[in-house]
């Protein structure tokens, strides 16, 4: 019995490797990430207020073509009026390492540009390294680590960062859950997470304008 060439290749193709997925950050049509940021060692004396030992904020992230990525902070409002150009250093850009996931299903970006309000005296400033996400097509990088220096005022920490992404608010675990009717939270029912309202949330619940925020139970990946 012949079988056609198209059913070969078909059989072929089916057959093959899976296709690794393309890194892409969650869109900032999704929410944006919940970030936790825990400082690394003690605060430079002075600082602990302008650089406290844990706390949090929200970034929305965008990926365009040949991999590239773009970040802010709401940490860094935009002008009001708007501007055109933007302030200088507003917008962290940063670019995948490779397009798509590497074997252990890991995306990485080496560097996002600085991110700055340029408020003088009142700087903020982010400065991200090391970024590592779970890139597989279960969790699409809605989970990263990550390196960050952070400068406020004139006090400057090197922190660890563990996000997730949509930033959901939340006065219960039940507004947590992937599962929950009539919504979905939207996170990855695999994580490890629950409603928080310990102090270092204080930053996001005040922009999600709730009294807790949907996050990780255990260090990164925090997985059940």
């Amino acid at each position: 019995m012949r079988i056609p060439i198209l059913s070969l290749l078909s059989l072929a193709v089916a057959c093959g490797s899976p296709v690794p997925p393309d890194c892409q950050m969650m869109p900032s049509a999704q929410g944006g990430y919940v970030l936790q940021l825990a400082r690394n060692g003690a605060a430079t004396a002075g600082c602990d207020t302008q650089t406290p030992a844990l706390t949090s904020d929200v970034w929305v992230f965008d990926t365009l073509a040949n991999s590239q990525v773009r970040a802010h902070s709401v940490a860094m409002p935009y002008p009001v009026p708007p501007v055109d150009p933007l302030p200088a250093n507003f917008i962290g850009a940063g670019q995948f390492t490779s397009r798509e996931a590497d074997s252990a299903a890991l995306c990485h970006i080496t560097t996002l540009t600085t991110m700055s309000d340029g408020s003088g005296a009142n700087l903020l400033s982010y400065s991200l390294t090391n970024l590592e996400g779970l890139g597989s097509a279960e969790f699409q990088n809605s989970e990263f680590k990550a390196d960050l220096s952070v400068t406020s005022g004139t006090c400057t920490a090197a922190y660890t960062v563990q996000a997730l992404s949509p930033a959901v608010g939340c006065d219960s675990d039940a507004d947590c859950d992937p599962f929950k009717q009539p919504f979905s939270s939207g996170i990855v029912s695999s994580f490890d997470q629950g409603c928080h309202k310990d102090a270092w949330t204080a930053p996001v619940t005040a922009y999600l304008q709730s009294s807790g925020v949907c996050f990780f139970n255990q260090p990164y990946p925090s997985l059940k």
